[in-house]
């Protein structure tokens, strides 16, 4: 299940008492397809490869675009063109192997390939959606809207989709689930025929 937001602040809030651990950048742009910008508040600066990520901030793409950002903990994140995403929470002390992260998808597409922290036994990574919240297990996974609102493909490890009305664990390769919309409890697993995967890896391959 994801981590109580409780737990999650106690956690984020001993990292940053840690020496160095002050600093707001988490992670940089190391791929740019088209444009993107990163938003806190009101303000908003264009992205370009070799850019920071901080904590804090949301990562827009505009038409045609890709964006791949890569964290202080090893985590790939890939955005599709038309996406939004939150960085609502991310701190990782890797000398005392502890941290914890929130993301949270406003719309379009996303492929997310995790690193220590959500490879930690606590499971302090959660992406959070519209419609859902995925608990990540250490894993690869791809969510976006595809023939569904929002659908899930588990590509490597092990991920919980949860909503209010129920929550499925996807556990093999290949599986996924969708949310048919709010309010509604994610379908039971099942494996996806290429046709599906070939769309969903689309929205977010670069194109060179």
């Amino acid at each position: 299940m994801p981590v109580p937001h409780m737990l999650l602040a106690l956690v984020l809030g001993l990292i940053l008492l840690a020496p160095g651990a002050g600093a707001q950048e988490v992670g940089k742009v190391v791929r740019l397809q088209g444009s993107a910008e990163a938003r806190e508040a009101a303000a908003a600066r264009p992205l370009a490869v070799g850019d920071p990520i901080r904590r804090g901030e949301s990562l827009r793409t505009g038409p045609g675009a890709r964006l791949l950002v890569q964290f202080i903990d090893g985590m790939e994140l890939t955005l599709s063109d038309g996406a939004e995403m939150a960085v609502a929470a991310f701190a990782w002390n890797a000398a005392q192997a502890a941290g914890a992260a929130e993301l949270a998808l406003v719309e379009g597409s996303f492929l997310l390939r995790t690193g220590a922290v959500g490879k930690l036994p606590d499971h302090p990574l959660t992406v959070k959606t519209p419609l859902a919240s995925v608990g990540v297990r250490g894993t690869q996974f791809w969510g976006g809207p595809l023939d569904d609102p929002l659908s899930v493909l588990l590509l490597e490890g092990r991920i919980v989709v949860t909503t209010a009305a129920g929550s499925v664990e996807l556990g093999t390769p290949g599986e996924g689930t969708s949310v048919a919309g709010p309010g509604g409890a994610p379908l039971p697993p099942s494996f996806w025929g290429d046709d599906r995967i070939r769309r969903a890896f689309a929205t977010v391959g670069f194109e060179n």
